[in-house]
């Protein structure tokens, strides 16, 4: 009797911890389950905001060689005014140069000092004298360009000087009376890694992540590492890859924890705070919060800019593309306006950056005041702007496009307590029947610079 009232006094406390033990571990496999999850989250957060900042960092400094090629297709080839007009546009330290090619062969770079090398070499092999010397994916860039007809990158790899370098191509062609012709390329040099030092990724490391940009290497399809933390080792299989695509570059984003989940003492002390399972129940009930408000972080970042709040690039591509769809079907007017801010660099010099970042965050307000609710505004990067407005006709936008030049040129900005004017120069097209929204896009651009060109704070349509 005593034997067997001795098993019943414990079969109770042996159920109850066992139960207690049970519940318990699975407290702790949901709350390991959630963390791994938070990090992933986490670390797709991270790589996203990178990414987006690379997206914005380099076509902002390989949108030079656009400008250049459409000046010297505006001219008919004539580059009388080369060195004076790369002089305005190498102003930032990570250029190395700016180079013309007519007929494939390098004729002109800027600036001269140190680059004296690049002269003479053909990018098309059409003489022997440098062959061997060139590397292979600039040559390979140069006849992508040619064929495409886009604006193309490469890199990095090791120039005739002896730098690491990344590089952008830009084939110009003309027409004469007969026929349209190649006239050569345009290109642009970067150091690297200099070229991606906006986009901050070692700020990764200051948060507790490990990372690497990659690439696979055209002339060897070997994998090779463009930027890492240092040292850099995967140490565990707790990583993510993201693509990273602009242009016809193809890279990919690779975080992850510099710590194993296990590693951390929590993980093991929270074994013995899921024994009180009212603080285990308000702490998932707080991870799964967190779960919720990153993943609408993350659906929030793929969507909007973060700086103006308005859509990004991407976003603005992907809306307007199917906004077109349904214009077209049913024959209506759809329009692209471009607008650039003027002189906008002189802002961030004279005022820093975070006043010319408030510039930029008043000018998308006041812009979106006088909007519909269906026109798709976005910010197209750095101090540019782009609009998709449809349902309308020309004398629609013209207002539309008039009224956003006054809104900024007539009201000044408050700027550490002074009244600044700033002006905006404005392109618009209209998208005809079975154009697309990229040539509509490059049409808006062509007017943007004639408005520079004729004295900004104005608008011009391209016809």
């Amino acid at each position: 009797m005593k034997l067997q009232g001795r098993i019943k006094y414990y079969v109770k406390p042996i159920v109850v911890f066992m139960l207690t033990i049970s519940i318990c571990f699975a407290l702790v496999v949901a709350m390991t389950y959630n963390r791994i999850q938070i990090d992933r989250l986490t670390m797709e957060q991270l790589v996203l905001e990178k990414s987006l900042r690379i997206n914005e960092t380099l076509p902002r400094l390989l949108q030079r060689t656009q400008i250049v090629a459409s000046l010297i297709s505006l001219n008919d080839g004539n580059i009388s005014g080369f060195e004076q007009l790369a002089s305005t546009l190498v102003d930032d330290p990570a250029i190395l140069n700016m180079l013309l090619a007519p007929g494939g062969v390098v004729s002109y770079v800027y600036p001269m000092a140190g680059n004296e090398a690049v002269l003479g070499l053909d990018f098309f092999y059409q003489d022997t004298v440098h062959r061997g010397t060139i590397p292979y994916e600039t040559l390979l860039l140069a006849n992508i360009a040619k064929e495409t007809r886009e604006l193309v990158m490469g890199g990095p790899f090791t120039s005739v000087q002896g730098y690491e370098i990344l590089v952008g191509r830009k084939a110009v062609f003309l027409e004469d009376d007969v026929e349209e012709y190649f006239w050569g390329i345009v290109g642009i040099t970067f150091k690297h890694p200099d070229a991606l030092e906006g986009a901050r990724l070692d700020d990764l490391a200051l948060l507790g992540f490990d990372y690497e940009l990659w690439r696979i290497d055209p002339y060897t399809n070997e994998r090779r590492v463009i930027a890492a933390s240092a040292p850099y080792e995967i140490h565990s299989q707790h990583y993510i890859d993201i693509p990273v695509n602009f242009l016809n570059v193809n890279w990919y984003f690779r975080v992850l924890s510099v710590s194993a989940w296990y590693s951390y003492p929590a993980t093991w002390l929270s074994g013995i705070v899921g024994l009180i399972i009212s603080i285990m129940g308000a702490a998932i009930t707080k991870n799964y919060e967190d779960l919720k408000v990153l993943k609408n972080k993350l659906q929030q970042l793929s969507s909007a800019d973060p700086l103006t709040g308005i859509y990004n690039r991407r976003h603005f591509m992907e809306t307007a593309k199917k906004q077109l769809d349904r214009v077209t079907r049913h024959n209506k007017e759809s329009f692209i306006i471009i607008l650039d801010l003027d002189h906008f660099k002189k802002v961030n010099d004279t005022y820093g950056h975070q006043s010319g970042d408030f510039v930029l965050i008043e000018t998308a307000a006041r812009i979106s005041t006088i909007l519909r609710p269906y026109d798709i505004f976005a910010r197209f990067g750095g101090e540019e702007f782009i609009l998709f407005i449809s349902d309308a006709n020309k004398d629609n936008v013209m207002r539309i496009s008039e009224r956003i030049c006054q809104i900024i040129a007539q009201n000044p900005f408050q700027v550490m307590g002074k009244d600044i004017t700033v002006t905006a120069s404005l392109g618009v097209a209209s998208i005809a029947p079975g154009n697309t929204l990229e040539s509509a896009i490059a049409f808006a651009d062509q007017a943007l610079y004639k408005a520079k060109e004729e004295g900004r704070n104005r608008v011009n349509w391209r016809v």
